[in-house]
């Protein structure tokens, strides 16, 4: 089943920052010893909520998007005066391509919907997309999400997960798994919320 994500972005709209979030955000603070920004990836940025917090803590963001109106729905929840701090494009994780080194690299509920073929490859370059010290925030969907199974969609198990995080300093690895709501009405979530230091 294909998500309309234009519809969810606009069904999401007045939301806060994700807790994932503001948690690596406090990590790059605890690696810095300051909140200096630098710069940052917000991978699936939607609507742009995290991208606007970056742009306004003064980071520079890469937003990253496959909806066709990214781009529209970033710049209007940026606004004028960050602009210069965001550059926003329109790709899937599939043809996104190298990253930029990056100091905080963001994918809130983003990455499950790679295709599990490509996903090795972006997991590859978002390791090799952080500088020393730098910090990744965001979720994966485990084997007892409602959703497994489904075309174009990646699931890790906990020792799953606990292999891609090798060499890094995990901050935070909180697995979920309870009955919730999603876009689509309620579901059985099975999520790990991870922030991990390079």
């Amino acid at each position: 089943m294909a998500f309309n994500w234009s519809e969810f972005y606009t069904e999401q709209g007045g939301r806060g920052v994700r807790p994932t979030f503001t948690a690596g955000l406090e990590a790059w603070a605890d690696t810095t010893g300051t909140s200096a920004p630098g710069d940052a990836v917000d991978l699936g940025c939607g609507d742009g909520v995290e991208t606007r917090q970056l742009a306004e803590q003064g980071w520079h963001v890469l937003a990253i998007d496959s909806d066709p109106d990214v781009e529209k729905r970033v710049r209007a929840e940026v606004g004028d005066a960050l602009a210069s701090r965001v550059d926003v494009r329109r790709a899937s994780f599939e043809t996104l391509g190298d990253l930029p080194e990056s100091d905080f690299i963001y994918a809130g509920f983003a990455l499950p919907f790679c295709d599990p073929g490509h996903f090795p490859y972006l997991w590859a370059d978002i390791r090799d997309a952080l500088r020393p010290g730098a910090v990744f925030a965001g979720e994966l969907f485990g084997p007892d999400d409602e959703w497994f199974g489904r075309a174009g969609m990646n699931f890790h198990d906990r020792a799953g997960v606990e292999a891609m995080l090798a060499g890094l300093d995990v901050v935070q690895l909180v697995e979920d798994n309870h009955r919730g709501m999603s876009f689509e009405g309620p579901k059985h979530w099975h999520v790990f919320h991870v922030v991990a230091r390079a």
